[in-house]
Parts: C-alpha cells; structure tokens; sequence
C-alpha cells in the first residue's frame, strides 16, 4: 500500500528518487532554495521508501508543475496520476469563485499523452504560442 505524504518532501527524498530515474543531480543549496519555494510537494512511499514525488510552485495566478517522477519499478501503476490529481485538487482548493487561473508543466519528452490524458492540453493552441525555456549556468 503506497501512502502519500503532502508538504514532507526533502532532500534526501528528491536525490533518491532523481538518481532513481537518471536525472541530473542537483546541488543541496538548489534543492533546499526548490523545496523553499515550494507551495505543495507530495511524495511518495512504499512502506519507508520514498518511490515518487511531485513539486508545485506558483503565486496563485500561475502555477507550474515540478519535478513529477516515478521509479522506474512502480510505474504504470496510477501513482503519477494520483499525484498530478493531487495538485490540481491543490490548485482548485485555493481559488475562490469566479477565479482562475493556469497551471502549467514541461513535459518529458514521450510523456505528453499521459498529462493530455489528465486535461493538459499541447501547445500551441488557440490560446496560447510555443512554451519556451532558457537554461541559464553561472561560470
């Protein structure tokens, strides 16, 4: 039975799991300065065994999507639903009548489907242009 914690999310938890799926390590001061700018994280476990985790930053107009992973052994298993379930639960729960607001996401590559599968939609679109990005490193 996986539990799922909101707002415990650590370091350890998001080295663990990024080295989990091969992603780029991170340093602790760029991970302590994400989590404190946190405004909802959830991970979670499999007994105490930190197996996914997902963060959300936003200032109540606009909201992004951080950090959504899964070991590569639970997956396929509804848990990244749950989790982006979660937060958009998180999200609705902080607007008040009559607001909206967005909720954004970079998806990886290949996993487009599974967050248009959750009412994401592509873009462009009607409404909006290409997202874009810019990595910015300090020498």
């Amino acid at each position: 039975m996986f539990i799922y914690e909101e707002n415990t999310l650590n370091i350890e938890d998001i080295k663990k799991i990024r080295e989990g799926v091969q992603w780029r390590m991170l340093t602790d001061h760029q991970l302590q300065q994400a989590l404190d700018m946190t405004v909802y994280s959830i991970v979670v476990k499999d007994y105490e065994h930190s197996i996914a985790m997902g963060r959300l930053i936003g200032d109540g107009i606009y909201y992004l999507i951080c950090d959504v992973a899964v070991l590569p052994d639970y997956q396929h298993q509804g848990i990244g639903t749950k989790i982006i379930q979660c937060m958009i639960q998180y999200v609705q729960s902080h607007l008040q009548k009559e607001e909206r607001c967005s909720l954004q996401l970079i998806a990886a590559k290949g996993k487009e489907s599974f967050y248009e599968s959750l009412g994401f939609s592509l873009l462009p679109n009607d409404l909006s242009g290409h997202g874009m990005q810019m990595f910015i490193k300090k020498k």
